[in-house]
């Protein structure tokens, strides 16, 4: 039983990406129909196109909101058409999220056209725009100081957290730390043929995970960044996520702890995540939203399966997920029902082709598990 009347112990800021997701209405064409007819000199009918605000600031921070924690949403955007779509987004999920938004006027606002034919995971056509000038200035010390955790999310998607080494990544950890506020980073699947995919990942998280509280990569990320010859000998997709055994996970965890992660999560997208904790110790140094019952934390390796529901799209989940572990995460909740809550809250945003229409309540999510919603 997870009980929903907890309340969030502290504020979250969310930052990072900001994007615009372009749908193309491609729900009614099948991907077999798509493959033979999308060629050149063709015409594919589709449905309407839907707009949605993408990226890991609107997917988690916005899902953050709906699942009733305060956040501070921060990222960068230009003055152009798509920055006013992204912004009106946001102030209809709240009149004061936009006030962390900058805007750069000589940048333009990325987007993604998400191509999701009916039957297949999405692809995306993707420009990273103003997002590859954020910088650690760009995330105020008077937010850091009042927050008790800060969220990070796609540094493989922004040119200025890898250039130097990644030094400005580091430099957002160190400035969060200095204000003893709890830490977390998503990441996002690397390019092999631009700078995401010549990067020396392994030596950058060395740097930089001591820093990192919670690290939240998607298996693919993960394996890819720390293991890429077994990422190329399979096939990127379902059967990549088949090869998951525990051995893997557990080897590629067991990296990222002594790397210096207090928290490790590894989703695994239809087959739910990977829960693994540090000692106490290290579980000690998470800063200020560090868990009220640390024995019920520490050195735990669990397991939450996906949760059953007709999928619309899986645009958002891995974020979704993200928001909704460390929605349980600040209510104080223990791994295993945080871990519930997560794959809940992904599970929900598959309902929905876009990252945010789906995702439900705080309550509404508990309830659904509490009433036994079946997992696969």
């Amino acid at each position: 039983m997870i009980y929903s009347d907890a309340k969030p112990r502290f504020s979250a800021i969310a930052a990072g990406t900001v994007c615009l997701d372009i749908f193309p209405g491609l729900a009614s064409v099948k991907v077999t129909d798509f493959e033979r007819d999308f060629m050149p000199g063709r015409v594919v009918e589709t449905d309407a196109t839907v707009f949605s605000t993408g990226g890991s600031v609107s997917n988690t921070g916005l899902a953050l909101v709906r699942l009733g924690v305060k956040t501070r949403l921060i990222g960068k955007i230009g003055r152009d058409p798509f920055g006013e779509i992204v912004s009106d987004f946001y102030r209809k999920s709240g009149e004061s999220l936009t006030d962390g938004l900058q805007t750069d006027p000589d940048l333009m606002t990325s987007h993604s056209f998400v191509i999701s034919p009916s039957g297949e995971d999405r692809r995306f056509i993707h420009h990273p725009g103003a997002n590859d000038a954020f910088k650690a200035e760009d995330i105020p010390d008077k937010d850091l100081s009042c927050a008790g955790i800060l969220h990070f999310g796609y540094p493989q998607a922004m040119r200025s957290m890898m250039v130097d080494d990644s030094r400005e990544l580091e430099k957002i950890y160190r400035n969060a730390k200095k204000y003893d506020v709890t830490t977390s980073m998503d990441t996002a699947m690397v390019d092999r043929a631009r700078l995401s995919g010549q990067i020396d990942w392994r030596g950058v998280f060395r740097r930089t995970l001591p820093s990192v509280d919670l690290f939240l990569p998607s298996f693919e990320e993960i394996l890819f960044m720390l293991d890429r010859e077994r990422f190329e000998s399979a096939r990127f997709g379902r059967d990549l996520i088949e090869s998951a055994d525990d051995g893997l996970l557990d080897t590629l965890s067991a990296e990222l702890l002594d790397m210096g992660a207090a928290i490790v999560m590894i989703k695994l997208g239809h087959r739910g995540l990977y829960l693994r904790t540090a000692s106490r110790d290290r579980l000690t140094r998470m800063g200020r939203a560090v868990p009220e019952s640390l024995d019920l934390w520490e050195n735990r390796i669990l397991k939450q399966p996906a949760f059953k529901v007709k999928i619309a799209g899986t645009t958002g989940a891995g974020d979704t997920c993200i928001a909704g572990f460390i929605a349980a995460f600040l209510r104080g909740l223990p791994p295993e029902d945080a871990a519930k809550v997560a794959s809940a809250a992904a599970a929900s945003c598959c309902e929905k082709p876009d990252a945010l229409s789906g995702v439900q309540s705080w309550d509404q999510i508990c309830e659904r598990i509490n009433q036994g919603w079946e997992t696969l």
